[in-house]
């Protein structure tokens, strides 16, 4: 039987297998993620050992991907045709970089995703495929090395004997700008669930958005081609799930930081409708960080950039990923309204009809049973005086409102909450912005569950943007081994994320009592210290909430 490979990424260098965190200017990110080819569980540990070691340290580590044979165990036939994976660890199988769309390239870069074409013979599920294009940040500098157009493509771990499990897809962050979604599923594997995770354009190539491309769509509209590959992927496991032992008829969907924006975005999409039977959103959601841009709003971001990418669409479409990614760096930014500057999803009538936050305060996103949750510092602005601090609140808030915080928020740091800046960054982009949108869809009846998490990953002081990674993963920093009770912790969340798909109800050692829009509902609480999960009976994010909430839209 022929075997296959995938082409090779278009910059092609020696691959460094260090665990990255991701980090954008404004500490807004720091995403754990894996880059290497399967070659056993001790290959987990080396990634990890760079979590906090020199690069000069990391780039004295093996600059050759070690083989691993294929298993003849690890064989399905899907529709596309047959596949051989790998087998990782007893009894557990993983299908490596299964392409679930044609490459979005030439006359297809700017479209929605094309249904993957068949092949002949097996095509060897035994590697990732490559990260999608993205300018280098620093702490993606892997991705933007292997990088390839040719992206679109998901894993698939499940175990030998699997029959209808639950499936739960991981839709990764990086603030849609970068990253990857290269992640064991050996921890939640072993917990009786298939587990998925894709890739989906980033930046330019998954949210451009011009008059041009939206004459040209059969839709009328363009931009949002990140989401289109998210629900493509996912109608991708509804039709083949079930040959890997998954049931497609339930599937949780859910993410962190810009995933956990996204599972929130697809819950408003009529596209994504059907194809998911609960959610879970990790320090994201759609008010507060990562605004969702109007038409003319996107159109008027992305305007430099389709000037200098050329005066045709064939033209743009002609240019290299290395090109386009060159010009959209130099474009000028648009106005600072929000970090992102609107270059982001957009409603465009067709995947978003209307602005997500209409959407839910209506009580019309898809009903599905849905945890919302956030870590306890995520966001810790530096170099931020009082001053800065008190503009920045009066800026978001209003001037009264802001008066009305500033005896708590610049005289009062708090140990577990962090700094003033910290406090106020945190609450208004996650605490409040969380509790609002709990407040919306358990309003409307619909199942609800709210958690903070404030452990912090082993040597570290607090829960920052992605603590929970390390505990739901099982990857901890290899420079603090994790006590017995950091992973009693771990196991514990892998516990409730794993029968909320079960059964859409999060069960663990801790009641968790479902969310109401009362105003001392119920949320749990993963302890700093200690192995106390509780449930906790105050106002989600504090009295503070109640002065921020007229600031998000209505």
């Amino acid at each position: 039987m022929q075997a296959l490979r995938r082409i090779p990424a278009q910059n092609p260098e020696s691959p460094n297998p260090c665990t990255h965190y991701e980090v954008d200017a404004t500490n807004r990110e720091r995403q754990p993620s894996i880059r290497r080819d399967m070659h056993g569980i001790l290959g987990f540990a080396l990634s990890l050992a760079c979590l906090f070691l020199t690069p000069a340290l990391c780039a004295a580590q093996p600059q050759s991907k070690p083989a691993y044979a294929p298993t003849p165990k690890a064989r399905v036939t899907i529709a596309q045709g047959a596949l051989e994976g790998t087998e990782p660890a007893p009894g557990i199988f993983a299908y490596l970089g299964i392409p679930f769309a044609q490459p979005p390239v030439g006359n297809l870069r700017w479209r929605a995703p094309q249904p993957p074409k068949p092949w002949h013979g097996t095509l060897l599920a035994d590697s990732h495929g490559a990260p999608c294009p993205q300018l280098d940040e620093g702490w993606n500098h892997w991705d933007t090395l292997h990088y390839s157009e040719n992206c679109l493509h998901l894993d698939v771990w499940t175990s030998a004997h699997a029959r209808n499990l639950p499936v739960m897809v991981y839709i990764h962050g990086g603030s849609n700008l970068a990253g990857d979604g290269f992640s064991s599923g050996l921890p939640l594997v072993t917990h009786g669930v298939v587990f998925v995770t894709i890739e989906y354009r980033l930046d330019i190539f998954g949210f451009y958005r011009t008059a041009a491309l939206d004459k040209a769509s059969a839709h009328h509209t363009s931009g949002d081609y990140g989401l289109l590959d998210q629900i493509a992927a996912l109608q991708w496991i509804h039709n083949n799930i079930a040959r890997f032992g998954g049931n497609p008829n339930k599937v949780m969907i859910f993410g962190q930081s810009a995933g956990a924006v996204d599972t929130g975005l697809l819950l408003t999409s009529p596209l994504a409708r059907g194809l998911f039977t609960s959610a879970l959103e990790e320090s994201g959601q759609v008010l507060g960080l990562m605004p969702t841009a109007t038409k003319s709003e996107s159109e008027i971001a992305w305007a430099p950039v389709s000037r200098a990418l050329g005066p045709t669409l064939a033209a743009q479409r002609a240019l290299t990923a290395a090109q386009v990614l060159a010009i959209d760096k130099q474009a000028p930014l648009p106005p600072p309204v929000t970090w992102w500057g609107y270059r982001g999803a957009s409603v465009n009538g067709w995947v978003l009809p209307q602005m997500p936050w209409r959407v839910y305060q209506a009580g019309k996103e898809d009903p599905v049973p849905l945890i919302l949750g956030t870590n306890a510092r995520e966001i810790v602005p530096t170099g931020q005086t009082s001053r800065q601090l008190a503009h920045v609140m009066a800026e978001t808030l209003g001037y009264k409102a802001a008066a009305r915080l500033d005896a708590d928020y610049l005289n009062h740091p708090s140990p577990l909450l962090g700094s003033p800046s910290a406090r106020f960054a945190t609450d208004h982009d996650f605490h409040c912005a969380i509790r609002l949108l709990a407040n919306w869809h358990a309003a409307h009846g619909y199942p609800t569950w709210v958690y903070r998490f404030d452990r912090p990953d082993p040597g570290q002081t607090s829960a920052f943007h992605t603590s929970e990674l390390f505990y739901l993963l099982n990857f901890f920093p290899g420079h603090a081994k994790p006590t017995p009770q950091d992973l009693r912790i771990g196991r514990d969340l892998d516990l409730y994320w794993s029968s909320f798909a079960k059964t859409g109800v999060p069960t663990g050692p801790a009641a968790w009592p479902r969310y109401t829009a009362a105003q001392h509902a119920p949320w749990l609480d993963i302890p700093k210290s200690g192995t106390d999960i509780h449930a906790v009976h105050a106002p989600f994010g504090g009295e503070a909430c109640a002065i921020m909430d007229p600031s998000y839209p209505k």
